[in-house]
């Protein structure tokens, strides 16, 4: 509610005593209760999804503020990940920019269909470097066509490719002492998880909880 004082005198008016004015009534949270009832519409059925332009569409109407103390790639992942937005600041260097762009696109899909790869050669040091350079916690270790020679004789890491020898991730690492570590040393090997290409996510899904682990391969080949 906002007020304004009446003044105590006016042009053809007696005195008055400073008396507030009601200019518009209004509410608050604090003054409506919404009491549960039954609904007809079963929240399966209930549709929440938007559109932010004609060509994005959201699966919740959420969008975060492109400010720098809101949005960067952590909360945009996040949003993402439940079906709604988040954009990105400006206030960073573009590279900076395009990096927090590139975290968000990477973790936003259950799928990366051309992930970085690791070579066995590679040291576990590089390997930490990648992982927080891509915002990742783990790579494929191949060899083969599509890596020859380990990471130090490679200006930019390799793609997907080659035959898989392994997997290497942040719990491989938990208890390496050495970042000069080979790969070769402490990546997982044995009894590597495995699906075919066009696995979808809910099948994926099922072979990540029976198998107890957080990652899962898609080759077409061993």
């Amino acid at each position: 509610m906002e007020t304004l004082p009446t003044p105590s005198t006016s042009p053809g008016s007696q005195p008055q005593s400073g008396t507030p004015k009601i200019l518009l009534e209004g509410i608050t949270f604090d003054d409506v209760l919404l009491l549960p009832a039954r609904s007809e519409v079963l929240p399966a059925d209930a549709d929440t999804t938007a559109r932010l332009t004609n060509e994005i569409g959201l699966n919740i109407p959420l969008v975060s503020a492109p400010m720098d103390t809101v949005t960067e790639s952590r909360l945009a992942i996040a949003l993402a990940q439940e079906g709604g937005i988040g954009i990105i600041h400006k206030n960073l260097p573009p590279e900076v920019q395009a990096r927090e762009v590139a975290k968000v696109k990477r973790s936003a899909h259950g799928i990366i269909s051309d992930p970085v790869t690791l070579h066995p050669d590679d040291t576990v040091g590089a390997a930490i470097k990648l992982m927080r350079k891509f915002n990742v916690s783990g790579f494929p270790v191949t060899e083969g066509t599509a890596r020859q020679k380990p990471l130090h004789d490679h200006a930019e890491p390799p793609r997907s490719g080659g035959k898989v020898l392994g997997i290497l991730t942040r719990r491989d690492l938990k208890f390496v002492e050495s970042e000069k570590t080979l790969v070769r040393d402490v990546m997982t090997a044995a009894g590597l998880i495995t699906a075919a290409p066009g696995t979808t996510l809910a099948e994926a899904e099922l072979i990540l909880n029976k198998n107890k682990v957080e990652k899962l391969l898609l080759v077409d080949a061993r």
